[in-house]
């Protein structure tokens, strides 16, 4: 039946993308721009940023920034509407279309297309994996560049090619003329893949640069003092980089696919596998036949269009465009002072006019995935390669903030229980049995009439917000047994509710697997066993835990009349954030580290904090969730007989990103219901980071109220015990309500 809005579908085709590649981002851009119905994106990467190779020697010499050279994986992902899976590959079985991931977790394909580029081969020179810097992988070398400072006897790179030659004049613009830089390769002239012309004129540049040149010489073997050459020559060092030719990754070696004598993967010139049409790859891991070709960029980034347009067609059913590579290329090599090398054929000049044009080339390349478009358009038709799998049904798309930005308000919550009350008692409930009207707790404590112990029942779900299942699984356990463990309680058992997405059964079953893979994970880890639950699907996935839990001694209650004449200290153990990241990466502003922190904050267990801090007898904590810092803050004095809470936002811990986030004016969408009625009258409500106090959290941390006399003791031990970003965020006041105001972390 038409519904009068453009018809879009669930997904029944599982393509999985295997690396952020210079091709393989053109695809992410390409189905971000046109998605193709009916079909799962997946990419899998070990990195969140890839770096542009191309813009490397400009960037070691200062020309370009890290927001220049880097594609934000996290971004493009998001805006192809792709899973993305930050892990590495272990080993893909073709037979049964399964990728094994190095986390020990497998994902199923249909249709596999990688792009991961090569490894380092460090093993080709003896003591080269014990002493020498590989280029590649490019985010690892520029981790390990040493400063100035540090810079200790000779610069020495392995390796004359356009690589090694273009980085060691780089490195000399980066470290000056004092530097002691020499280039060392077995060939005996420099860019020995090009004219003798080429050569000359960077043998020129490098000998103007001041950098020692030792060609037709192999290197035999490092040590930790020297390096050592077939001619017997040795070569004191203070830092050695490899930039030889690189190999294939480990996990290759066990794909059953035809590959070529240095094993990569065989492709044809429609860069489909020739041994297996359900597999496609491109740039350095691909090996095309009958067209041998150097290992250079630039055949990564002229063979994007074609993956995507191949990818598109296999999938549907038609005809693949065939590609052949060209056999001359205009090369252009940074020589740094703003000049540059064109090389193509028996033609070569060098000038400033040549590094204008490769500095035009290497910005508009980038600027494809930095500047993406804000609407998409929505996919049109079910593929064809999806009725032949017998995979049809529908499903309509949309967006919202999930996880615990999608959290029903406070004061809606609030009014909701007193008017069910009222209704249920008019309609003729018990009123002994209906809830008080001040619950300020996820979890409620059960007396065993037995004995002294009590137990402790917790409920929460929360929407798909990373699209990784098993990470997302992992989370959702986490964020619920929070709720038992600031009770001080030990879980033991836990029943589930499973919201799956509508797509393809095969595709659910997958999913289920790696989400309930996750919370299993974290259940075990935390004695916790998983003993029932429910399944269901709907429009978008979510999971959720209600959890049992037991006190591990009879509990020593606070009395609030004896805590009143006391100070209490709150401290919050995890930094804040997560909300208006999360919200930023769902509107592709999000930084990759600032994914990445706020994953790995999320990631964290509550456990061993509750623990510590359940040591002090006239502490009480809570966790920090969908309410954010300041309702959970409040919450609390009600506990001590407190009147109000005063929070110290500058001093606040906060995940990498969020404050600039804040200051940019991205709310999570909980962020209006969590700040109204809660207002300061000491310090800018509007500030960036009193604006993160109504940030709803997924998985936060603990904020515990302990006695101002023990606040530095208790300190000490979360430090000890791994939680690092505990702060004193704010004092529970006798002053009504909550205030805002500014105290140096000194004081």
């Amino acid at each position: 039946m038409k519904t009068g809005l453009k018809d879009t579908y669930s997904s029944y085709i599982d393509l999985v993308l295997v690396g952020g590649g210079h091709a393989q981002v053109q695809v992410l851009k390409s189905f971000g721009m046109k998605p193709e119905a009916g079909v799962r994106l997946t990419l899998i990467t070990d990195v969140l940023s890839t770096p542009y190779s191309g813009m490397l020697p400009g960037h070691i010499e200062g020309i370009w920034s890290d927001q220049d050279i880097y594609i934000n994986l996290v971004k493009l992902a998001r805006f192809a509407g792709a899973r993305l899976i930050h892990q590495s590959v272990k080993l893909i079985d073709t037979d049964t279309k399964t990728i094994y991931l190095n986390n020990k977790i497998k994902l199923k394909y249909d249709v596999l297309s990688v792009n991961c580029g090569a490894a380092p081969d460090l093993n080709s020179i003896p003591g080269a994996d014990l002493y020498a810097v590989a280029v590649k992988p490019i985010s690892m070398f520029l981790n390990k560049l040493p400063p100035a400072s540090a810079i200790s006897g000779p610069v020495c790179f392995i390796g004359a090619g356009a690589a090694g030659a273009e980085l060691a004049l780089a490195f000399r613009n980066r470290y000056g003329a004092s530097a002691d830089i020499h280039l060392i390769g077995r060939s005996e002239r420099v860019l020995p893949t090009r004219s003798r012309h080429a050569s000359q004129l960077l043998t020129r540049a490098l000998k103007q640069n001041n950098i020692t040149l030792h060609l037709g010489k192999a290197v035999s073997r490092i040590t930790a003092t020297d390096i050592h050459l077939f001619d017997k020559t040795k070569l004191a060092y203070g830092h050695i980089f490899l930039v030889t030719s690189a190999r294939p990754a480990d996990w290759l070696s066990n794909l059953t696919v035809t590959k070529d004598a240095n094993g990569y993967i065989q492709v044809s010139n429609s860069l489909q596998s020739v041994s297996n049409k359900y597999i496609f790859a491109a740039g350095d891991i691909a090996s095309i036949s009958g067209f041998p070709r150097e290992k250079a960029g630039v055949f990564a980034v002229r063979a994007g269009p074609v993956l995507c347009h191949n990818l598109r067609a296999f999938i549907r059913g038609k005809t693949l465009r065939s590609w052949q590579p060209q056999r001359q290329y205009l090369a252009l090599i940074g020589l740094g002072n703003g000049r540059a090398l064109a090389s193509w054929g028996m033609f070569s000049s060098a000038g400033h006019f040549w590094w204008k044009l490769k500095a035009l080339i290497d910005r508009r390349f980038m600027q494809k995935f930095s500047a993406l478009p804000v609407m998409s358009e929505l996919a049109a038709t079910l593929p064809s390669l999806a009725r032949q799998m017998g995979r049809v049904s529908e499903i309509p798309d949309a967006m919202f903030c999930a996880a615990c930005g999608a959290k029903t308000s406070a004061d809606t919550l609030k009014a909701a229980l007193q008017a069910a009350c009222e209704m249920a008692e008019y309609a003729g409930a018990d009123p002994n049995y209906l809830p008080h009207q001040k619950i300020t707790t996820d979890q409620t404590e059960i007396i065993v009439p037995a004995g002294t112990r009590s137990l402790s029942q917790s409920v929460d779900y929360i929407s798909q917000h990373v699209s990784d299942p098993f990470c997302f699984g992992r989370i959702a356990a986490l964020h619920a047994l929070s709720d038992i463990f600031v009770a001080g309680h030990q879980p033991l058992y836990a029943l589930t509710t499973v919201l799956l997405q509508r797509d393809h059964e095969d595709l659910q079953a997958n999913d289920l697997i790696q989400m309930l893979a996750g919370s299993l994970i974290e259940l075990s880890r935390h004695q916790t066993k998983l003993v029932g639950g429910h399944t269901s699907t709907a429009e978008y996935a979510g999971l959720g835990f209600a959890v049992t839990g037991m006190a591990a001694k009879p509990q020593v209650q606070v009395n609030p009349d004896k805590a009143s004449g006391m100070t209490f200290d709150l401290l919050l153990t995890k930094p804040l954030g997560t909300g208006v990241i999360l919200a930023a990466e769902m509107r592709h502003l999000c930084a990759a580290d600032s994914y990445k922190d706020a994953v790995a904050v999320m990631l964290q267990s509550n456990f061993q904090a509750t623990q510590i801090i359940a040591q002090y007898p006239q502490a009480v904590m809570t966790d920090v969730t969908g309410f954010g810092l300041a309702r959970h803050a409040l919450n609390l004095t009600q506990r001590v007989s407190a009147n109000g809470v005063t929070l110290f936002p500058e001093t606040c811990p906060f995940i990498t990103g969020a404050l600039s986030l804040s200051a940019k004016g991205v709310q999570s969408s909980a962020f209006k219901a969590n700040q109204h009625s809660l207002t300061d009258s000491t310090l800018d409500p509007h500030s960036p980071s009193a604006k993160l106090m109504f940030d709803p959290q997924t998985s936060g941390g603990v904020l515990a109220a302990v006695p101002q006399t023990q606040t530095r003791d208790c300190l000490q031990r979360l430090h000890q015990a791994g939680y690092s970003h505990t702060t004193v965020v704010g004092q529970l006041s006798d002053r009504p309500g909550l205030q805002f105001t500014k105290k140096t972390s000194a004081e």
